[in-house]
């Protein structure tokens, strides 16, 4: 009797039947976006799952699987539904870890390309968020190191990179969308090339990933671009700087190299109907290289000088071009809001009545090597 019911308890129990396992559904990594002929233009990239998780012995001897998709549609969304099509399987979101803009679509507005994605359940605000002037395809093509997978590169884990060599922050698209609904704000958003002048393998160029640049987006749609190069002033200002390279100069020529981690304030005060900020740079600084000997007072002076030119240069280069590269709008806006009102009618036109003041930098040497500066986490 008992044996009886087990049995019609077992076979009266249902089954999962609309249980998906792990190969039987297709995972979306990235996501480009780019725009044409007034079509919207989608790219997702698909990883082989078992090229993501490690391998037993080592690293795999061949190179990852990589599949790029590519679909228009006269929205985004009916760009990504015509996806579907060639997909084969169900298509899961939820492992999306990063989007990239080409030029024609910041053009349009981020917001046309993210409103759908992050309306889905599946997808959320985290991804890191990436500009590129080359082909979205051959971005998510790319490869890193020792066959693994792209996940381990910069495009989608970017913070340890960036601590190490702290130039243009990369941002993530919750941050990227709070900012650009702050009045006077001005996000430099990183852009992504392909370098296969660097690495080598086996004797033949290696392409590899790198932050070459940023775009300038804020309210008035202003975008322009500048080199990593024009851009070395802001990583003063940026209270992520974990650790920035400076080669100092004495006289033309290279005498040592440092490694900074800034701390940095801006006061705003308006004058004239014309608002001055004030900036205020502490730079403790580790010595990472000595060419010729050079006194501490006078190194200190020097990186001082070389910090206050980058951050002045990189102001004048901004503003030639109407880019507020240091939000310095969103200051004033901030601290002083009833002039803000006044000089921008309460942010209808962008500010341009605007000037450096006093440029103060103290740098300050703490170690000359052996010693590792205490890292700040980014909350980007």
């Amino acid at each position: 009797m008992t044996w009886t019911v087990g049995v019609g308890v077992l076979i009266s129990q249902t089954g999962c039947w609309d249980m998906k396992t792990i190969q039987d559904t297709n995972y979306m990594t990235a996501i480009g976006f780019d725009y044409k002929d007034g079509k919207y233009i989608v790219y997702g990239q698909m990883l082989d799952f078992a090229s993501v998780a490690k391998q037993e012995g080592g690293q795999s001897g061949k190179p990852p699987m990589i599949w790029v998709g590519k679909e228009e549609g006269a929205t985004v969304s009916d760009a990504f539904n015509r996806l579907y099509r060639t997909s084969q399987q169900r298509v899961f979101w939820g492992h999306v870890g990063a989007y990239l803009f080409s030029k024609s679509a910041l053009d349009q507005g981020i917001g046309k390309f993210t409103d759908g994605s992050v309306r889905y359940s599946e997808t959320r605000f985290t991804q890191w968020v990436y500009s590129t002037n080359e082909s979205i395809e051959a971005i998510f093509s790319v490869i890193p190191f020792f066959n693994v997978s792209p996940i381990n590169s910069i495009l989608m884990q970017p913070v340890e990179a960036f601590r190490q060599h702290s130039f243009i922050p990369p941002h993530r698209l919750f941050w990227v969308a709070s900012k650009l609904r702050e009045p006077g704000y001005t996000v430099m958003l990183p852009t992504l090339d392909i370098d296969d002048t660097v690495w080598a393998k086996n004797e033949k160029p290696d392409s590899k990933l790198r932050v070459n640049g940023a775009y300038s987006l804020n309210k008035q749609y202003k975008l322009e671009w500048v080199s990593e190069k024009q851009f070395l002033g802001a990583r003063w200002l940026n209270q992520y700087t974990s650790r920035t390279p400076i080669v100092v100069y004495r006289e033309g020529k290279p005498v040592q190299t440092v490694n900074v981690k800034p701390k940095a304030h801006i006061k705003v005060r308006v004058q004239g109907g014309q608002a001055f900020f004030d900036i205020e740079v502490k730079a403790p600084l580790g010595v990472a290289e000595i060419f010729e000997g050079v006194g501490e007072s006078e190194l200190e002076q020097l990186v001082a000088k070389q910090i206050k030119e980058e951050i002045e240069q990189t102001f004048k280069l901004g503003k030639s071009r109407s880019i507020d590269v240091y939000s310095l709008e969103h200051i004033l806006y901030r601290d002083k809001f009833k002039e803000w009102a006044k000089m921008t009618n309460y942010g209808v036109n962008p500010l341009t009545e605007y000037e450096l003041g006093n440029v103060t930098v103290k740098a300050t040497v703490l170690h000359s090597g052996m010693l590792k500066m205490k890292e700040k986490t980014p909350q980007y």
